[in-house]
């Protein structure tokens, strides 16, 4: 199975470019599902999910959308003492949607300040089996995490990694050059553009549009095809999230990818 899609579709300033002018936010995912057989939840990082909330994801794509869901920022990046209690809210919000055979991951994203070391090895150890039974996929921002050991650490937990399409700056495991493995049942890729100028660049309130600002090429598209149809022939389940998406070329560019993936001799 292959899976495109967007990294959130909750985007207003789309209408035009990617939704039509006139279509009401309440029918923008029901517009998506028909697009779109894949949807990254971005919306959770931001405040704790509920069983309500994922069900109505699944109600208003009518079942058309499987759905990897970003876990929450105070277990990941603002990590809270309660942790534990908030992993138990998080997985318990996420079971309702995977018992409507739509949860197809829970995406573990880190920052570039989540250091390897043993204290955070452990959390993250402890993090993962919270999860179980569902499938999870970690994206670290650091080079650090990219290791043999990890790689053994995270097949144990049946836990996939994150193949990030990402400027080659310092400290990013850029897929390609940090040569990123598939782990498990999932084959992860999330294209976040390659915009090194401006990954550091902006505040606080701009910093994901300025960094996020990329456009791929057809050329830079087609690169990927390899990578996906070679996890495809593995047997794992092959998801493709499109995070560039200032502008709406994120949703343009899942358009043409989507296109080159069924087009004859592929």
């Amino acid at each position: 199975m292959i899976l495109v899609g967007t990294s959130g579709y909750d985007h207003p300033e789309l209408r035009g470019v990617f939704y039509p002018e006139k279509l009401q936010r309440k029918d923008f995912l029901l517009f998506y599902s028909t697009k779109f057989n894949a949807c990254e939840i971005n919306s959770t990082f931001y405040g704790m999910p509920d069983s309500k909330r994922m069900i109505s994801f699944y109600e208003r794509s009518e079942g058309r959308v499987k759905f990897s869901v970003k876990m929450t920022r105070t277990l990941t990046h603002e990590i809270e003492r309660n942790w534990k209690e908030q992993a138990d809210d998080f997985r318990e919000a996420c079971v309702a949607l995977a018992e409507k055979d739509s949860l197809s991951s829970v995406l573990v994203q880190f920052p570039e300040s989540f250091h390897y070391t043993v204290e955070n090895r452990f959390y993250l150890a402890n993090l993962l089996k919270s999860m179980e039974p569902l499938l999870c996929v970690v994206e670290f921002r650091h080079k650090e995490w990219i290791k043999p050991s990890i790689f053994e650490g995270l097949a144990a937990r049946n836990t996939g990694i994150v193949f990030c399409d990402m400027p080659q700056l310092k400290n990013l495991p850029d897929g390609f050059s940090s040569g990123t493995p598939f782990i498990g049942k999932n084959a992860y890729i999330r294209l976040h553009g390659r915009n090194a100028q401006g990954w550091y660049a902006g505040g606080a309130s701009s910093k994901d549009t300025v960094r996020y600002d990329y456009e791929y090429s057809e050329n830079e598209l087609r690169s990927f095809i390899p990578v996906v149809k070679k996890a495809e022939n593995e047997g794992r389940v092959v998801q493709v999230y499109f995070n560039n998406h200032p502008k709406g070329t994120g949703f343009l560019n899942a358009i043409s990818f989507k296109q080159m993936l069924n087009s004859p001799g592929c």
